[in-house]
């Protein structure tokens, strides 16, 4: 609970008041005359601010590291290797090191669009339809880009390192309780020779590939991407991870996002298992396990990583 609370701490100290944001705008945009900001929502570990400008200038948006502070050189220059390749932010200005009161921080320019979660709260099924396709065709993409990246490897087996290491974790067992941990243990024995094969490729991973960090939006008559967001876990893996990822809540009953994001990345040159769908919720087990043993995971996402478990295990829905 130590790191819990040492990243409460951390986010209390980075909101900023208005002199502070000031402070930043003179150093990294000296040109500009700050007229508001306001936090935006979204992030489980960091801060993010909007800033707007007097003149009407175009929008910035301010990322603070509050949990990992390499986190933010790995981002920035993952952001200039990507860019032309991938819908990306620009950036505009960078602290990698941070200033004496706030920790590191990046300044990129805002993207015109909206997140797929909101376009599912807000959207008809069509638009979600199309959307889901251009999300589907662009991380087909990601394992093209084949030059090196300012990204790491994952680790060499980490199906092993889950099974030998997260499942054994007092934290899962907290939060599992004990009977559920060990038909954990035993779901994921059964899928190990199938997931030991995400160990093989080296693609470019964006690492948390969800419905908060996409921007879409409509140009003409359909849905493009407009920007993918917040690269601080980006890995070399398989693309498989964020495939499964961006699936991770879709309902069988109430599906949004299939199968119209499987198509559009099937059709831009992406690989799928036949037995997709279970391969993926297998995929996604595993992921929620190793982020229900962190200590610093928020506590609002507890339940859902609970219940998506609890449905894999029971082969039903979720509810």
């Amino acid at each position: 609970m130590a790191d819990l609370e040492k990243t409460r701490r951390n986010q209390q100290a980075a909101v900023l008041n208005a002199p502070r944001i000031a402070r930043i705008v003179e150093r990294a945009l000296p040109q500009r005359v700050l007229k508001s900001f306001e936090l935006l929502n979204g992030g489980g570990f960091n801060l993010s601010y909007l800033l707007r400008f007097e003149k009407d200038e175009t929008p910035v948006v301010l990322r603070i590291f509050t949990n990992d502070p390499s986190a933010c050189q790995k981002e920035v220059d993952l952001l200039y290797a990507v860019s032309g390749l991938l819908p990306v932010p620009e950036v505009i200005y960078a602290e990698t090191t941070g200033e004496e009161d706030i920790g590191p921080y990046l300044s990129y320019r805002h993207v015109e669009g909206i997140t797929f979660q909101e376009l599912k709260s807000h959207g008809n099924l069509q638009d979600m339809a199309e959307a889901a396709y251009a999300i589907g065709a662009v991380l087909a993409r990601l394992q093209r880009i084949s030059f090196a990246l300012p990204v790491p490897a994952g680790p060499m087996s980490p199906v092993e390192v889950v099974a030998a290491k997260c499942l054994a974790s007092p934290v899962l067992g907290q939060r599992l309780g004990v009977a559920g941990r060990d038909r954990l243990y035993q779901f994921v024995s059964e899928w190990l020779p199938m997931l030991r094969h995400l160990d093989q490729d080296r693609a470019l991973v964006h690492g948390d590939f969800s419905n908060r960090n996409i921007l879409v939006r409509r140009e003409g008559h359909g849905w493009m991407v407009a920007g993918i967001l917040d690269w601080e876990s980006a890995f070399l893996g398989s693309p498989l991870w964020d495939a499964a990822r961006f699936i991770c809540f879709e309902r069988q009953a109430r599906p949004c996002r299939e199968p119209h994001f499987s198509r559009g990345f099937a059709e831009s040159g992406g690989s799928l298992p036949e037995n997709w769908r279970a391969c993926s919720r297998a995929i996604n087990a595993l992921t929620s396990t190793e982020s229900l043993t962190r200590p610093d995971l928020p506590e609002r996402f507890v339940p859902d990583l609970r219940e998506l478990i609890a449905a894999t295990l029971n082969d039903r829905d979720l509810s």
